[in-house]
């Protein structure tokens, strides 16, 4: 019979792995590791993964021999579904994980494998990523950061944007375009790069929440050993669809969505601004089912994903399905947990009366950018009609 919390039925390896998951959120989720606020709140992030990397938990679609467990879908589905359902933080590094980590050990070298990942899973790396650049987001093809070849190092000048974590990570990977003369998808490489490189600089950005959590990024004459190129180098467009198609579709997403449906569910099931029955109400009850199998789907799509991208394959199409999906279900999430907390879901952060410490007005604040982060819905849904539909390029 299917197991009733994920649906599917589980054998023996999977059993146990549940188990083991099980035991370790109960013992190592505390509140050492939980809350806080800028500073402290990246400490316990760190010390979170540190847990997680001890217990060989950081990152379990990786291959056994770089640090993870070779996770099969199941496994990765129920991973997924007992953390959501512990509530429990995601790590400090959680895109290295689930996007440079399987880049690197789809197109580094023996060094860089051995030097990059372990740091990854430790956290004494925290990476961001430096794609985006004023006039180059959904179009990153046309992006003007140049490195320029001088003996055994690029020397790299340009500015990017919208970079996530620059202010507490370390370490950077970024696309630069290296050979001018190459048509618009050729020529670009894609580097990795220490964030106090001289000729580096970090400007926060306030958004609309009032936190800074992006960054500009300016380079001037920042010089990177050539060693530090991902792929071959003036290739390395190839290797950047490896990373977004891992972006659009990787676990850390379904982490967070099932930790999101989970809160959501637990608002739902309490009297709220739009039941006193709360669950038994059938409207309230309906949009909750209808939130579930979406991400259910999200599951399913993330964990196949997952698995073949160990393997050395690259997320296709789907990737842009997945991103998708997210992207509308996480709005729809954060609109409806201000129905349901009404007035004081609408309260910020420090309001005595705010609806869960106002996480609710937090969120739906953060979540209008979900629609263009990592690739706008109009990106994806052409990337859907050509790659999937067959139907005409865009032009």
């Amino acid at each position: 019979m299917p197991d009733q919390d994920y649906g599917v039925t589980l054998g023996e390896a999977d059993a146990a792995f549940r188990d083991e998951v099980r035991d370790f959120l109960s013992t190592a989720l505390d509140d050492d590791v939980r809350g806080g606020r800028g500073t402290e709140a990246l400490q316990r992030a760190r010390r979170w993964q540190g847990r997680l990397a001890a217990a060989g938990l950081a990152a379990i679609s990786w291959p056994v021999e770089h640090g993870g467990r070779s996770a099969t879908p199941v496994q990765q589905l129920i991973f997924a579904a007992e953390m959501a359902r512990a509530r429990a933080p995601e790590p400090i590094n959680r895109s290295a994980i689930n996007q440079l980590g399987p880049t690197i050990i789809q197109w580094g070298t023996d060094d860089q494998r051995a030097h990059y990942l372990p740091r990854i899973l430790s956290a004494d790396d925290v990476w961001c990523q430096g794609f985006s650049e004023p006039d180059a987001g959904s179009d990153l093809a046309s992006l003007r950061t140049r490195g320029v070849l001088d003996g055994e190092h690029l020397v790299i000048d340009g500015q990017k944007i919208w970079t996530s974590k620059a202010h507490y990570a370390n370490k950077i990977y970024i696309l630069c375009r290296t050979d001018p003369d190459a048509e618009r998808h050729a020529g670009i490489s894609y580097v990795l790069a220490d964030l106090d490189t001289p000729g580096i600089e970090i400007r926060p950005i306030r958004q609309i929440t009032g936190d800074a959590e992006f960054s500009e990024v300016f380079f001037d004459g920042a010089r990177i050993p050539l060693t530090n190129v991902l792929g071959p180098l003036h290739h390395g467009w190839k290797v950047a669809k490896s990373t977004l198609g891992y972006e659009r579709v990787g676990q850390s997403r379904t982490h967070r969505i099932e930790r999101r449906l989970a809160i959501l569910t637990g608002l739902a099931d309490a009297p709220n601004a739009l039941s006193d029955d709360g669950l038994a109400d059938s409207y309230v009850a309906d949009q909750l089912v209808r939130f579930a199998a979406k991400v259910e789907a999200l599951r399913q799509i993330s964990a196949q994903a997952t698995a073949a991208g160990v393997r050395g394959i690259s997320p296709g199409p789907e990737a842009s399905v997945a991103k998708l999906l997210t992207s509308e279900v996480d709005q729809s999430m954060a609109n409806f947990g201000l129905d349901l907390t009404g007035v004081t879901g609408t309260l910020e952060r420090g309001s005595p009366s705010a609806a869960k410490k106002g996480n609710v007005a937090h969120s739906y604040l953060v979540m209008r950018a979900a629609t263009f982060g990592a690739g706008t819905s109009e990106i994806q849904r052409n990337i859907i009609a050509e790659k999937l539909l067959g139907l005409p390029r865009d032009v």
